[in-house]
């Protein structure tokens, strides 16, 4: 089975797109098992026989995760003797998803739905690390915005409890708002050059799709 290729992992900046690479390659050859589940125990010949399979995958993981880091760092990570240990000293090191997100401000002056996907990608990411959940990151989110959405999400939600749905929704009808705003704006700036006024109607101080004649 052909593998699609990995570029190695050499620096912080490359760490998501390379575990979401490895994790798919490990899942293909059938051997991810090992980064989430313990080695089967027992001493009888089935157990012995699991035993041996886990061994195997185990040391196929490791192979592949080493496999797929640069020169440079391979040799601070090839002396951790099993898969899920490699996989988690490489993460304690690269994923820092969540040191970004609390760092994480919004700017006035940015699409605000792409900043929130951001917001809430970074916490995603970083909650498997620090064992953080969904409440938590639309209640830091939250936090994070500027008053005039803070606020309606606060007053709406149920018993006080934010949710990311919740702050999906106000901010998708912020954003609604201010796109209204910036198509009326255009259509006074295009009125002010064109003396002829509504194309509609022929009045002046509206355009033909607010025309109400």
């Amino acid at each position: 089975m052909a593998l699609l290729p990995v570029k190695p992992l050499d620096a912080v900046d490359g760490y998501l797109r390379w575990k979401e690479s490895v994790l798919l390659r490990l899942h293909t050859v059938g051997i991810a098992h090992v980064l989430s589940h313990d080695p089967p125990s027992g001493s009888d010949a089935a157990s012995s026989a699991e035993a041996a399979k886990w061994a195997r995958d185990d040391a196929m993981c490791r192979g592949h995760i080493l496999a797929t880091l640069s020169d440079r760092l391979l040799p601070d990570y090839v002396h951790h003797a099993t898969g899920r240990a490699l996989w988690e000293a490489v993460a304690r090191t690269y994923d820092v998803a969540w040191q970004r997100f609390t760092r994480f401000e919004f700017d006035d002056g940015a699409p605000l739905l792409e900043q929130l996907a951001h917001a809430e990608a970074l916490g995603v990411t970083g909650r498997s690390w620090l064992k953080g959940d969904l409440d938590f990151i639309a209640y830091m989110c939250h936090e994070k915005l500027p008053a005039d959405l803070a606020i309606p999400i606060s007053v709406g939600s149920v018993d006080g409890n934010v949710t990311m749905d919740r702050v999906w929704k106000v901010a998708r009808v912020k954003e609604a708002s201010r796109l209204r705003e910036v198509d009326e704006l255009q259509g006074k700036a295009t009125m002010a050059e064109d003396p002829r006024g509504c194309w509609n109607c022929g009045q002046p101080g509206h355009i033909s799709r607010n025309c109400r004649a």
